[in-house]
């Protein structure tokens, strides 16, 4: 009895300790975003000590919250989680122990590298525990407070996702004696903060790391046309180095991108599809809105191609390479893969370049 008061006295010194440290208030919310994060592991799960001969290791599966704020405290989160396994009793696999276990309890971390962090943490656990024997068809349920302590890696990867892999021991008491659990497992978690990076940024303070984390960032802006933050990463970039020379020539090509989109739509407010669309392709390099505008304008045109193809593969045959060229640039400018355009074009120019030669 005094060890069970011990663990239960104990769980709520962990409880409370986490919730000063990981707590915030919305006004704090308000002032420093923090990083949410979402969870779900999978994994084995095992009995050590005095139940280690009763019950058969199984598969355990749970969905965590996790969230910190390196601007208040650095290296450190609170994590929630609901955890489920399911033990069969090595005398009957059909009779069975089910445990479902809520935790919370602060999580420190520390990136070792880029993509590696090591964590460790200890939380207060309370299970919900079912016994069923199918001999005697019994079923004993009872709720029990224990110990959760964990320690493992991070893996982070693209666009907020990170993997993780580590070991859990549970302590519960039942029936008066300690159930030791050790579970090993892997996951997969989201950050719907993925700009700090589970804190990478607002911890590591390695100018060139930084601007390596920036310039992939960007890269990934850049992707999905997202000028604007592309633009936000490499001004971070500057902040750092005033005389970087890739960010200096990418916030050039995205300023030049921004005008060549602005021409694009007045030529195609004037109807001139033909003079926008390689307007377009250049600063859809940057740009989503020009990409859009450019499928928009290519499904217009498209009607014109066999035409176009008719008409250059005339003027070809005529001799007329300039004509032909003409002809299939803009045919290509509709329909970049077109097969017509692809094999006439170079003839063409191969023989505009022969005929020049003679002159």
């Amino acid at each position: 009895m005094k060890v069970k008061r011990i663990t239960v006295f104990a769980a709520m010194i962990i409880t409370a300790w986490a919730l000063l440290n990981t707590g915030v208030s919305a006004q704090t919310l308000k002032a420093a975003k923090g990083d949410i994060i979402l969870g779900a592991k999978a994994g084995y799960s095992m009995f050590e000590g005095y139940y280690k001969s009763r019950f058969m290791g199984s598969y355990c599966v749970g969905l965590s919250v996790m969230y910190g704020n390196p601007e208040m405290v650095k290296f450190l989160m609170g994590e929630f989680e609901i955890t489920y396994g399911r033990y069969p009793l090595k005398e009957s696999r059909k009779s069975y122990l089910q445990t479902v276990s809520a935790n919370a309890g602060p999580v420190f971390y520390y990136p070792v590298v880029s993509h590696f962090q090591v964590y460790a943490g200890a939380s207060a656990l309370a299970s919900y525990l079912h016994l069923h024997t199918d001999l005697t068809d019994k079923n004993e349920k009872t709720f029990k407070p224990g110990l959760l302590a964990r320690a493992g890696f991070f893996f982070p990867i693209q666009e907020g996702f990170r993997i993780r892999a580590g070991a859990e021991y549970t302590l519960v008491y039942l029936s008066g004696k300690p159930l030791h659990g050790l579970n090993f497992i892997g996951g997969l978690s989201y950050n719907f903060n993925p700009d700090e990076q589970f804190g990478e940024i607002g911890t590591i303070q390695d100018p060139a790391f930084r601007i390596e984390w920036y310039l992939s960032r960007a890269e990934i802006a850049i992707q999905k046309g997202d000028i604007k933050d592309a633009r936000d990463y490499y001004n971070k970039i500057l902040a750092v180095d005033s005389n970087h020379r890739e960010a200096r020539e990418q916030l050039d090509s995205m300023k030049m991108a921004e005008a060549d989109f602005s021409r694009a739509m007045k030529l195609i407010g004037d109807k001139r599809f033909y003079d926008a669309l390689p307007l377009l392709d250049d600063a859809g390099k940057y740009m989503a809105a020009a990409r859009e505008e450019q499928v928009k304008i290519r499904k217009q045109l498209a009607g014109e191609a066999p035409a176009l193809e008719k008409k250059g593969i005339e003027l070809y045959e005529r001799g007329d390479y300039r004509g032909c060229i003409a002809v299939m640039k803009k045919l290509l400018l509709i329909d970049p893969k077109n097969k017509v355009g692809t094999i006439y074009l170079p003839r063409a120019l191969k023989r505009q370049e022969a005929l020049e030669r003679l002159r």
